[in-house]
């Protein structure tokens, strides 16, 4: 689970330093990736196989504008595709893709899916009102890019019980949250595990994941539910504000 590309000397505006990566690193990743000697591709084309044999699938969330400048290039150098996890009503605004840009992406390929309609949160909006944004985003998204929408992301990884079923039931196939893992066995309705990549993240640690590691499995998965202990007891905004202030950033 990517999130911006930071090409060399683009100070990356509006994005979140933590999810971060220079496009640099990026490349070794995909090369990395490509040298476990495993499938790799995105989760729209890997969840509709059979998933025989180890896999890669390569997602990335908010739309950026750096996944269409920095990231496309380099998974389409290497006949690569990806899942771009987008919010229709930021599509376009500054420092995200265009409608334009993210069909050139889908013609290319690439897999565009939904965010959520506006990054709202999931766990904060009532159920109608979340079904709403399930469908809106949905409808949206495949009206300007003409290629059906399968799969969710939900904003920050707040997931509300329920919502692989609600999901579901509003015309998707698969959720895909943040909880780091692997994907075995059946898939069902439940929220999928994503590996969080962040700007910290090392190839020596990357190749660990590819090879599936239990010890690097473990450890990642006792910080998110550390982290999402913390979430839930602060509440998502003061949880937003005292995760700013500890990385050092600005927070409105």
């Amino acid at each position: 689970m990517y999130h911006a590309v930071q090409a060399a000397g683009d100070a990356c505006a509006g994005q979140d330093p933590h999810y971060t990566i220079p496009s640099a690193r990026f490349a070794g990743h995909l090369d990395l990736a490509l040298r476990s000697g495993a499938r790799v591709d995105c989760a729209r084309d890997l969840l509709a196989t059979d998933g025989s044999g180890p896999a890669v699938a390569l997602t990335f969330d908010d739309g950026h504008l750096s996944h269409y400048v920095c990231a496309f290039p380099l998974l389409a150098a290497r006949g690569l595709r990806a899942d771009f996890f987008v919010n229709p009503a930021r599509v376009g605004t500054a420092g995200f893709a265009s409608w334009s840009q993210l069909r050139a992406m889908a013609a290319a390929g690439m897999s565009i899916q939904s965010h959520g309609y506006d990054h709202r949160y999931f766990d904060e909006l009532a159920p109608a009102v979340l079904r709403e944004d399930l469908q809106r985003a949905r409808g949206e998204i495949e009206a300007h890019i003409g290629q059906p929408v399968t799969l969710l992301a939900p904003p920050g990884g707040r997931a509300p019980a329920g919502l692989a079923a609600l999901a579901r039931a509003t015309g998707y196939r698969h959720v895909l949250g943040s909880r780091p893992g692997r994907i075995a066995g059946r898939t069902g309705l439940r929220v999928l595990p994503r590996v969080p990549v962040t700007a910290d993240l090392d190839d020596a640690r990357l190749r660990a994941w590819l090879d599936g590691s239990p010890f690097v499995s473990a450890r990642a998965q006792m910080r998110h539910l550390v982290l999402g202990s913390a979430k839930r007891l602060l509440g998502n905004r003061r949880y937003e504000q005292v995760r700013a202030r500890l990385l050092g950033q600005p927070h409105g």
